[in-house]
């Protein structure tokens, strides 16, 4: 985590932040043209110097996880948790083994349910719901 200035008040705050606690502006962060190498903020599509799409990197992309992969794993593997372990929450995947194995696997079904949901949901919801790190995780 590394301290960034905010672009309305100049304050430090973490680049982690999505608003500054100061001022509560968002934070805009300065990528680079990877044709040019112009600084551009994030949040535009085309860099005014040449143009160019700007596509952010895979480490700067809001998430690595393919929906379909999570959707799948939750249908054939749902009732293990395999599908939260894939999606980084560890304690949802320890938690749904527990229920699975209490629920004598009756818990998977609706694991099934869930891997549906997530195939069929739009890729701005499942982010949303299963990839956001600042919320607690969902079970359903």
């Amino acid at each position: 985590m590394a301290l960034i200035n905010c672009k309305e008040c100049g304050q430090q705050i973490s680049d982690a932040a999505k608003t500054c606690p100061h001022c509560g502006a968002p934070v805009v962060k300065d990528v680079y043209c990877p044709k040019c190498g112009t600084k551009v903020p994030e949040n535009i599509k085309f860099c005014p110097t040449c143009g160019n799409a700007i596509v952010p990197s895979a480490s700067e992309a809001k998430s690595g996880k393919d929906k379909t992969v999570a959707g799948l794993l939750a249908i054939f593997l749902g009732g293990w948790g395999i599908q939260y372990f894939y999606l980084g929450k560890t304690t949802a995947g320890i938690l749904t083994i527990v229920i699975s194995l209490c629920s004598c696997y009756i818990w998977g079904l609706l694991m099934l349910i869930q891997g549906i949901m997530m195939l069929t949901m739009s890729d701005e919801a499942f982010n949303e719901k299963y990839v956001d790190t600042d919320k607690t995780f969902p079970l359903f």
